[in-house]
């Protein structure tokens, strides 16, 4: 089933074979176990799209990754490639994360929304991360407002626009 999996993951980059893949998975609950070890094991094309497959598999079924949470965390800062990273982040958004990997998370997040090469939509997605903390440790909201202030200048109207639907957003929940 791995080398099956992995093999088809490979055969081509569309919209229609992550969805072949994601139904697979879908049906073959260890093959969810195998697409996080893929996104690990951090070989650029295959962990680009196993990520793929783990974002569409967590818009249909929430829950699905949760028990891998931890392994997924545990090395997010080890990821090398930017668009794996975009793409498990933008998983990380749809999840509450345990306490115990808050900290380590936030930090990798304010490192890739300070990072100068580092592409806009990962930081427009870890910045959603941020937030998504934030309403449990409001005493730092003003220093990551700060922190992303000073980014704004160095970056897209995207990651500008980001900020201001969040600190929105944020605002609101007074």
């Amino acid at each position: 089933m791995k080398e099956k999996l992995r093999q088809q993951l490979l055969a081509e980059l569309s919209r229609r074979n992550i969805d072949l893949v994601t139904q697979y998975a879908c049906q073959n609950p260890e093959a969810i176990n195998y697409l996080v070890d893929l996104v690990i094991y951090n070989e650029e094309t295959v962990s680009m799209r196993a990520a793929w497959a783990l974002e569409k598999l967590s818009e249909k079924k929430n829950e699905v990754i949760k028990n891998r949470l931890p392994d997924i965390l545990e090395i997010l800062s080890k990821i090398t490639v930017s668009g794996t990273r975009r793409t498990i982040a933008k998983v990380l958004m749809q999840y509450t994360i345990p306490e115990e990997f808050e900290g380590k998370l936030f930090d990798f997040c304010i490192e890739m929304i300070e990072a100068v090469k580092e592409p806009v939509a990962v930081k427009a997605n870890c910045m959603t991360i941020v937030f998504n903390l934030l309403p449990k440790y409001p005493e730092l909201k003003n220093e990551i407002f700060a922190i992303i202030e000073d980014q704004i200048p160095y970056n897209s109207i995207g990651f500008k626009s980001r900020f201001f639907v969040l600190k929105r957003k944020m605002n609101k929940l007074k």
